[in-house]
């Protein structure tokens, strides 16, 4: 019978780093981690649930075997982002090693779209949401009637397809806050929360509908303002960031939420930001001007790019109009921080259509985020690029970090693309930041530019699809 559980956030590494091996303090918590640790313990509270998050605590192989052996679990649940695939494999070989009787199981993104890589190491692989499943596993379930997971039998690789969602997200328990170190993560005083589950649109770059499906699941804003509650009382929480594809895929969601907010006084005594569509239908000064009422000091709009031919390509259901429009709508409502979302290395994008992007964010009050667009598995940029044999199947994920293109595109080259990246940054988004007193972001961006001169990355040519 199983009595003790670990569930593990793998270690990631920053690949330019003036420190070789420089491991990253995670900005948020794995509240994944924190919904399947608290969904067991509802359900199966005999079990003794631990989460350990190498995202804020120091990793080292001999560390891990010595957490092994003082918790001693049966089962380790490792939460697999394509990013950290590599750590992720190294723990379960480690965990392997220590006692080959433990049951590895793997789940998140890279689990989802790509399980038999992750079964090279792994027991069994939980395929998107993974409460029902997981849990189902611990009780010892019989692995051919779990639906939603893959596994080795006979020598082959079986998949059980039909994971049911969770239809009522209200459901489920508030995630196990109590288990992780809550004021080691970056952004404390401020903590991440999920109002919904799935995305509606058809992005190229995002592998979200293989992960729920193109419906979304919404939780009450009750429930929602229930759990902000819970977080500020028992933990000290001060600032909510919403982690929601988008609040506002309706505005009668936001009012909604932005009602409950006020209704409850919370925000007299925290503040809140969100991500938010910027599409016509989603945005109005009236919704905007309820949302700083609500005490939301920032919003970000997944933006893109400022040319109409690459959010064409990109199937963002979305135009440099609206973009224009969205922005100057929050900005009069007054709401503090406006901020963009953008990608170089888009499929279809030209220089030309780079500049297009400078001169959006030059023309409009919008603060930018700026990467490189990465071939996520599980998303139609990928495909593009595999069927025009610009990524091969054993792409080096380690080294990947939102600012490294991992490939060339129909377009351009990657060493052009990496060039651009850092022009944008040196000449467009650093004085940006400088322009808006944004010093701290300013001093990462510098940093960046120094690791990646340091450690004088030379991207490898593949001859007959890297000419320029």
């Amino acid at each position: 019978m199983i009595s003790k559980v670990m569930l593990v956030s793998p270690p990631y590494y920053k690949p330019y780093s003036a420190r070789e091996n420089r491991q990253i303090q995670a900005d948020s918590a794995p509240l994944g981690l924190g919904y399947i640790a608290s969904y067991i313990l509802e359900k199966m509270p005999e079990i003794e649930v631990k989460i350990i998050d190498y995202g804020v605590e120091t990793f080292s192989p001999e560390r891990w075997k010595q957490e092994l052996q003082a918790f001693k679990p049966q089962v380790v649940g490792l939460s697999v982002l394509t990013l950290g695939y590599k750590q992720a494999t190294n723990l379960a070989k480690l965990a392997r090693e220590f006692d080959p009787t433990i049951l590895t199981v793997a789940g998140g993104p890279h689990a989802t779209v790509e399980p038999e890589q992750c079964l090279e190491h792994c027991d069994i692989a939980v395929r998107g949401e993974g409460e029902q499943s997981f849990c189902k596993i611990l009780q010892g379930q019989d692995e051919d009637t779990i639906q939603g997971i893959s596994y080795h039998r006979f020598g082959a690789i079986i998949h059980h397809n039909g994971n049911d969602r969770i239809q009522n997200l209200d459901s489920l328990p508030f995630p196990a806050t109590h288990l992780l170190q809550v004021k080691k993560y970056k952004e404390f005083p401020g903590w991440g929360i999920t109002g919904s589950r799935g995305c509606p649109y058809n992005c190229i770059f995002c592998a979200s509908p293989r992960l729920w499906g193109h419906t979304i699941k919404f939780r009450s804003a009750k429930n929602v303002a229930d759990e902000i509650e819970y977080l500020h009382d028992n933990f000290g929480v001060q600032h909510v960031i919403f982690q929601d594809d988008a609040l506002n895929y309706s505005q009668a969601r936001a009012f909604e939420m932005c009602n409950e907010i006020i209704n409850r006084g919370l925000h007299k005594k925290m503040t809140f930001e969100c991500q938010a569509r910027a599409n016509k239908a989603c945005v109005s000064l009236e919704m905007f001007e309820r949302m700083r009422e609500a005490n939301f000091v920032n919003v970000t709009f997944g933006l893109e790019s400022g040319s109409n031919k690459v959010l064409k390509s990109l199937q963002k259901s979305l135009t440099v109009g609206e973009s224009k429009r969205a922005i100057k709508l929050a900005r009069q409502a007054n709401i503090p921080t406006v901020t963009g979302f953008f990608m170089i290395g888009n499929w279809g994008e030209t220089v030309w259509d780079v500049m297009k992007t400078w001169w959006f964010v030059l023309r409009n009050n919008v603060d930018m985020v700026l990467t490189v667009c990465t071939p996520l598995p599980g998303t139609k940029f990928n495909y593009l690029l595999k069927e025009r044999s610009y990524l091969n199947s054993n792409s080096d994920w380690e080294s990947v970090n939102w600012i490294t293109p991992l490939n060339r595109t129909d377009k351009m080259s990657r060493r052009y693309i990496q060039l651009l990246y850092y022009l944008t940054v040196l000449f467009i988004h650093l004085p940006s930041c400088l322009l808006r007193g944004k010093r701290g972001k300013a001093r990462d961006l510098v940093s960046n530019i120094i690791g990646y001169v340091y450690n004088r990355v030379k991207l490898p040519v593949r001859r007959t699809n890297e000419r320029a």
